[in-house]
């Protein structure tokens, strides 16, 4: 009698429907998890709409790391421990913490970044700004 498992039943019916709403669902809880982290970690100065394309782009880098950790780590770890024994595991550890910490930080910021060039960009459209500089009703007719 086979056990019922996630992994599983992930490979019965992979490709199929309920995968790919398992994957969004896993997105969805990643992305509203650093939403809500990063507007508490920073005691709620920022508004939650300033906060939405910093915690959507970590939870995409975390996503990123899930799947290289599983590709990468388990046999590093592995190997590490049949070459430098238990200090082996250790190191690769906090090569992996570190890797978490980079995730996070590099997400949140590259989000910043990417939304405060996509807020100047609304603004330089909305006052008619091309990007030389020159107000774009100034400019000459072509032809």
């Amino acid at each position: 009698m086979s056990r019922w498992t996630l992994a599983g039943a992930a490979r019965r019916y992979r490709g199929s429907a309920l995968e790919e709403f398992v994957r969004r669902i896993r997105e969805l809880v990643t992305s509203l998890f650093f939403w809500w982290s990063m507007h508490f970690l920073l005691a709620g100065r920022v508004r939650w709409r300033e906060l939405a394309v910093p915690a959507l782009l970590t939870a995409t880098f975390w996503i990123g790391l899930e799947a290289f950790s599983a590709a990468y780590f388990s046999s590093t770890i592995n190997s590490d421990s049949a070459v430098y024994g238990s200090i082996g595991v250790v190191f690769s550890l906090l090569t992996w913490f570190t890797a978490i910490a980079a995730v996070v930080i590099l997400g949140a910021v590259a989000g910043d970044i990417l939304q405060s060039r996509a807020c100047a960009w609304r603004a330089r459209r909305r006052h008619g700004i091309s990007n030389a500089g020159e107000a774009s009703h100034d400019a000459e007719p072509v032809g």
